[in-house]
């Protein structure tokens, strides 16, 4: 697992500087299987999560549409980071885990579909909010990846408390042996040179029993020390997976600056 949120994290941080961002007017696929001219980009981010963070965008900014076959429907929609009128979007979202396109056309309407070759205005905001996806893509793959170390760190956090509390339990045992063998010291039968009236079996039980608390010390103390062990090395994993969160919020997109003037 830990692998695994590594190589995530180094895969989101090279597709933060190998995305291209490079918007196209062609003829895109339309729902109703007919080629229409519209807007076009690819980006170097798993497809999935190109469509996620582009629909979480358009929900937040109250945009809502439905999903049908192979594209989104937003009708009768009013969205000014695109045009400041009443009009029908319809996006497509195609590719792999390498890289994912976005297909988008606009309509004025009962599929009066706009040419972006003839509303350089349009054209050039569409290229806007195309580019400005980038950044929406980031913080959705950095809020990913972030979530997920953060989930580990608190798994991580969670074993080291639980060893915590077993190694307190260890250590009263210790204390509790260590009594116990002072106060078996200080009543154990002391047999002198000279001491011919010897009770050997009452000697042999308390050897027997001082043998008892001697080996089950030992044996506290090797647990002790193995579970030492175990809550050095899960410190150690704490303070790695600390390590590569504060690294990953040095790698923090910055705000979408479409959104951000707009506000």
């Amino acid at each position: 697992m830990k692998r695994i949120l590594i190589f995530c994290t180094a895969c989101f941080m090279a597709c933060m500087a190998m995305a291209q961002i490079q918007p196209e007017v062609k003829t895109v696929l339309n729902y109703d299987k007919n080629l229409i001219m519209g807007y076009t980009i690819t980006y170097e981010y798993p497809i999935e999560d190109i469509e996620t963070a582009v629909i979480e965008r358009l929900e937040k900014e109250g945009v809502e549409g439905s999903k049908k076959k192979n594209f989104y429907a937003f009708k009768g929609i009013k969205y000014n980071y695109i045009w400041n009128k009443t009009f029908d979007m319809y996006v497509q979202f195609t590719g792999s885990k390498n890289a994912g396109t976005i297909n988008m056309i606009l309509s004025q309407g009962y599929d009066n579909f706009i040419i972006p070759t003839e509303d350089s205005i349009t054209t050039a905001k569409v290229y806007d909010w195309l580019i400005s996806l980038d950044l929406d893509i980031q913080n959705y793959r950095y809020n990913v990846a972030m979530e997920a170390h953060q989930e580990e760190y608190k798994g991580i956090d969670k074993e080291l408390s639980k060893l915590e509390k077993q190694r307190t339990k260890i250590e009263k045992k210790i204390k509790k042996n260590t009594e116990a063998q002072l106060k078996f010291e200080a009543t154990r039968t002391i047999v002198g040179e000279n001491d011919l009236n010897v009770d050997t079996k009452k000697i042999e039980k308390e050897q027997i029993k001082a043998q008892k608390l001697l080996d089950e010390k030992h044996e506290l103390e090797d647990e002790l020390k193995q579970i030492n062990d175990k809550i050095d090395n899960v410190r150690s994993d704490l303070n790695k997976k600390n390590n590569v969160i504060a690294d990953l919020k040095k790698e923090q997109p910055k705000t979408n600056t479409l959104q951000k003037s707009k506000k």
